[in-house]
Parts: structure tokens; C-alpha cells; sequence
């Protein structure tokens, strides 16, 4: 199957702990069991966001060369790359079918195909949108599950509290040192610093 030009590749995982390196892998191998290499990519777009964001800068970027007819085909790991939101992904991939973009994925490989046929591409896309949708609460419920249960084990739960000598800050406020200046000597944000000095009823 001979894949249309100009043709795009988009990777997204939702944090900079996690890499693309596994889905750029996989579409690579996908490419050359069509005679293509990464020379061939006229687009590759990146995004390091949860799927649940539509302002993606990359995904943003994916659609505008849709909607502006710049892109004949794309390539994804898995349609769930694209978004995790219901109401995006449908209206993203009707755009791509009445811009005659053709949604080639790697884990989906009946898409292409199914997307082509009038009578099966509402239930298709219907379908993939309502299954992410569910996924994403699923892992959203076991998140929220695995949060309650470590706070009943008495866990801590998010990132440890910054310890601010509360004394020091106290000295420098009332020498009058800007709070952003004070924020950034104990490395901590300006909005955390402001939630301490309100916890201590420390004011300027």
C-alpha cells in the first residue's frame, strides 16, 4: 500500500518522564515495511502533554496542515495519541475524511481502510471516541483509588512540602526584600512563598 504525501508523524506521551523514543521506533519499522525511512516524513510533531489538553502546540500544528490541505496522510503509535477527549478526536479525524488526509495507525491498522468506507467511518470513529473516553475515566477512577488508599496506609501523597525557615523569611520581609527575590533564595515559587507568609500571618 503506497502511502499519499506530504505526509506527517505525530508522537505525544503526557510527561517528560516518559519518551517518545518506543512510538518513534514502531512507526519507523512501520514506515520501512512501506518502502519509506524518516527521509520521507515531510512532518514530524511532537507533543510531552496529557491527551486531555486540546492546546497542544504539536497537535495544534497537526490540524492547522490538516484543515489548510498540507498533509495528504499521517501516522500515529495509537488514535489515543491524537487526544483522550470524546468531542476532539471525532471533529480531528471528520476535518482529516473531508480533507481527504488518510489516519494511518500503527496499533490500529484497520483505520485506513474503515475511515475510506462511507457507511462504516460514523460507527468507527463513534466507537474509538467512546473507548478512549472510558479508558481515560478508568485510569482516572484507579488513579484517584491509588491516592485514597496510600492516604488511609497515613502515606504521603504528591510532592514532599519545601521546608522555608520561617524565622529567616520573616526577617527579610519586615527588611523589606521583594517577595519574588525571597521566593527565589528559599527555590521555591512566588504563590508558594505567598501561601507560607499567609499560614504565618506574615505581612509586608
Amino acid at each position: 500500500m503506497s502511502v499519499e504525501r506530504p505526509l506527517a508523524i505525530y508522537l505525544r506521551v503526557s510527561t517528560r518522564k516518559q519518551e517518545t523514543e518506543n512510538q518513534s521506533l514502531a512507526i519507523e519499522q512501520w514506515l520501512a515495511s512501506r518502502g519509506l525511512s524518516w527521509a520521507d516524513v515531510d512532518y514530524r510533531l511532537e507533543d510531552v502533554e496529557s491527551g486531555t489538553e486540546d492546546q497542544r502546540a504539536g497537535f495544534q500544528e497537526l490540524w492547522r496542515l490538516v484543515k489548510e490541505g498540507k498533509v495528504h496522510a499521517m501516522v500515529v503509535f495509537e488514535i489515543s495519541r491524537l487526544s483522550r477527549r470524546q468531542r476532539t478526536l471525532i471533529d480531528f479525524l471528520y476535518d482529516c475524511v473531508e480533507g481527504g488526509v488518510t489516519v494511518y495507525s500503527v496499533k490500529e491498522s484497520y483505520l485506513a481502510e474503515w475511515l475510506r468506507e462511507p457507511r462504516a467511518r460514523a460507527i468507527v470513529v463513534g466507537l474509538l471516541s467512546i473507548l478512549y473516553d472510558l479508558e481515560r475515566q478508568m485510569i482516572s477512577d484507579r488513579t484517584k483509588a491509588g491516592l485514597e488508599r496510600a492516604r488511609m496506609q497515613g502515606k504521603t501523597v504528591g510532592r514532599p512540602r519545601k521546608q522555608i525557615d520561617r524565622r529567616e523569611v520573616d526577617k527579610l520581609v519586615r527588611l523589606g526584600v521583594p517577595r519574588s527575590k525571597i521566593a527565589r533564595m528559599f527555590g521555591v515559587s512566588p504563590r508558594t512563598l505567598k501561601r507560607r507568609l499567609v499560614e504565618w500571618n506574615v505581612h509586608q
